[in-house]
């Protein structure tokens, strides 16, 4: 497919990484050697993952990122491409490294420690082709990677009425991205992102303060705390979360999450109903090794509700 035949459902801004994760006994502090039990190398990033989710579910997706061109950036690309996520507008440059990260996970509770090697690409060029496609997309994904270029591309967004779908991650809230959020309809963030942005504490009361148009769905998510729905006219309810049948790495859990919650939202379901599918898979999530463990598990045919 060329540049000028793409026209996805849906389009990410962010950025993909390669994961390395290495499941361990313990966390050492100390220099020291560690026997592990399990090892997987899987393509990771919040945005990116979440197209994966959709593109696994039957949804025409497509990445704007940036890589190296180097073999780490030929891995994320070919791992997007298994996925089902086109890659026309990922692009390579010559002399840049790609991201990559090592994680540690815990065997007892899938508890993380991350290392994490950022990539020296540049930010993605917006061309002609991009925003062609974007105007007749249905959902702008986003997460703040890319600042400058996410501006343009939401700025092509409302122009054209597409849905902005934002991503608040914990530990990611800037001040700086503070009207990327503001011009999104759907607001899927972390409690502590939400706490950052609001100054709040009670996420019944963040999911409401975020609330603003022309947002129409605002998600507080909590991690096993489960996660807080707002829309308007409606009162804030709480959408307990999936237990895990065992816990092996908590690893895009979130990322999942999001991609399901989308998934149920592009196919008509109430909020509630998306709600409770993207907590049942986040938590299937966690039974395997890799934020990109159950994707494979995702198809076209599988019951929605």
């Amino acid at each position: 497919m060329t540049h000028a035949d793409l026209l996805p459902e849906v389009i990410g801004v962010g950025a993909a990484t390669m994961d390395e994760l290495w499941r361990v006994p313990s966390f050492q502090a100390d220099e020291s050697v560690t026997e592990a039990s399990d090892r997987v190398v899987m393509g990771g990033g919040p945005v990116a993952t979440a197209l994966c989710c959709l593109a696994q579910f039957g949804h025409d997706c497509a990445l704007l990122d940036s890589c190296g061109n180097d073999s780490t950036g030929m891995e994320i690309i070919q791992s997007l491409q298994a996925h089902g996520v086109h890659t026309a507008w990922l692009q390579r440059w010559p002399k840049g490294v790609s991201a990559r990260a090592v994680v540690l996970v815990r065997e007892m509770d899938g508890a993380r420690q991350i290392h994490y090697l950022p990539s020296t690409a540049p930010e993605p060029e917006i061309r002609d082709d991009f925003m062609i496609a974007l105007s007749k997309a249905r959902l702008l994904h986003l997460n703040g990677r890319h600042e400058n270029v996410a501006r343009l591309a939401v700025r092509e967004a409302q122009r054209a009425g597409v849905t902005i779908s934002w991503d608040g991650g914990a530990g990611r809230y800037r001040d700086s991205i503070r009207d990327l959020v503001e011009a999104s309809h759907l607001r899927i963030v972390s409690v502590d992102f939400a706490r950052k942005m609001t100054g709040l504490h009670d996420p019944f009361q963040m999911a409401k303060a975020l609330l603003l148009p022309p947002a129409c769905l605002v998600v507080v998510t909590a991690g096993t705390s489960g996660c807080y729905i707002a829309q308007p006219g409606e009162p804030v309810f709480h959408q307990a979360a999936y237990p895990a049948g065992r816990v092996v790495d908590t690893t895009g859990c979130g990322d999942v999450f999001h991609g399901v919650f989308l998934h149920g939202w592009l196919r008509g379901l109430s909020a509630a109903n998306c709600a409770d599918l993207a907590a049942r898979w986040a938590a299937r999530n966690a039974e395997g090794l890799g934020g990109r463990f159950i994707c494979s598990s995702m198809k076209p045919d599988v019951q929605l509700g």
